[in-house]
Parts: C-alpha cells; structure tokens; sequence
C-alpha cells in the first residue's frame, strides 16, 4: 500500500479531479451532496458546514435558500479556492482551519453540517467534535451528517468492519514509522449505530437515519 499521506496535502494534491472523482466512487453520487438541501429547516439563514470542500452540497443548498449565510471550513487550501471560484457573489465566509481545533462559538448558526468528512476520525474524537457542533447550533436547530458509514442492515458483521479499519490504520502508521499526531488520510468509517450513539452522548436528541444509498448515510440530530 502507498504510504499515508497527510490530510491537508492528500486533499490539497487533489483537489482539480475532485468532484469528479469523489462523485463517481460513492455510493448516491450527486445525489448524496443535492438531497441534503430538503433536509434543513425551512428557516435556516445561517449555516456552518465543516470540512466544505469544494462545496459540491452548496448548489441545492443556494437554490433553495437564496441569501443564505455559510461558514465554511476545511483544511486544504486549494478546495476552498476552487468552491470560491464557484460561487464568488454568495455569503460564504471560507476560513482554511482544522474544524477539530477551531472554537465555533455559542448559538450562532440555524443548522450545521458536515459531508464525507469525519470518516477519518475515532470515537472519542468525534464525540468531542459533535459537542462543539451541538454548542455552535442555536435551540432548536440542526445538524445534518452524510458520509460513509457502515450499516448493520447490510452487513452483519459491521462492528468487525469498524475494528479492523482501525486496527489497520495503526498498523500502517507503525509500518512507516508514523509516530507524530498530525492527521492523515485512511478511511476509519463507523457503525449506523455507533454513530448515533455518539451524537446522543453529545447530547443531541432525536438523532436518526434519514437516508441512504450504498454506504452513503444521512443522519439528522437535533439540539
């Protein structure tokens, strides 16, 4: 296997072929990223999105809430330059910081977001991350999750799934000698249910599945 690369330079290094490449291997395709739309609130004004991208989600999203506010986050620089290109007159303020060490504030947005991020993180990780989210989120509001999951309904053995991508990413960072704490890119999806028992331990309630095709799963939370 290639040596694991670095978060921001993985997704930095291919950010030109992205949409396209993205789109093509998972499961829904565009229609994972134009479906998330119906699913906010009809009030939503502001909206903070993490781990934005390119902003494939952003063409629905704008259509059906024009004048919309986004706060969007990611790591690598060049994604953000490309969704800037894309919509250069919208309310985006795109800010190139890691979402896990960033202080998203106190009830500032109607809904939160993330798309095909967090598959690369453990529980523990996660969890704390879904508190500032939940913390970020005015009563009442949101937080919508699509990404790559593991389904139960599918797949028996789903928790021996999750172990075992675990398990291979430490013996990977072993084999190349990986001993620092920067992040880097290897797929870690979890559980349907292990996922939802995260949100819940955040303290979001009414957390459910709302949609999937393939691996492809939207989970709605609500504070």
């Amino acid at each position: 296997m290639p040596a694991l690369e670095e978060m921001s330079a993985f997704f930095n290094g291919r950010a030109p072929q992205y949409d396209r490449v993205h789109t093509g291997h998972i499961g829904g395709g565009i229609e994972s990223k134009r479906v998330i739309a119906s699913f906010l609130p009809a009030r939503t004004k502001t909206l903070v999105d993490l781990g934005i991208g390119t902003g494939l989600e952003l063409e629905a999203i704008l259509q059906r809430f024009p004048g919309i506010e986004i706060t969007g986050f990611d790591i690598a620089e060049n994604m953000l330059r490309l969704l800037g290109e894309k919509y250069p007159s919208q309310k985006i303020r795109l800010l190139c910081e890691n979402y896990l060490e960033y202080d998203l504030g106190d009830g500032l947005y109607d809904a939160a977001l993330s798309v095909m991020t967090l598959h690369h993180y453990t529980h523990d990780v996660k969890t704390a991350l879904y508190r500032k989210i939940r913390r970020c989120v005015r009563p009442g509001g949101v937080y919508i999750e699509c990404d790559y999951m593991l389904s139960e309904n599918d797949c028996e053995d789903a928790q021996k799934q999750e172990d075992m991508h675990f398990a291979e990413y430490e013996r990977l960072k072993n084999e190349q000698g990986i001993t620092d704490n920067r992040e880097y890119h290897y797929d870690t999806p979890c559980t349907v249910t292990n996922q939802i028992k995260m949100l819940c331990a955040a303290g979001f309630t009414g957390v459910r599945k709302i949609w999937q095709t393939g691996n492809t799963v939207i989970l709605i939370a609500r504070k």
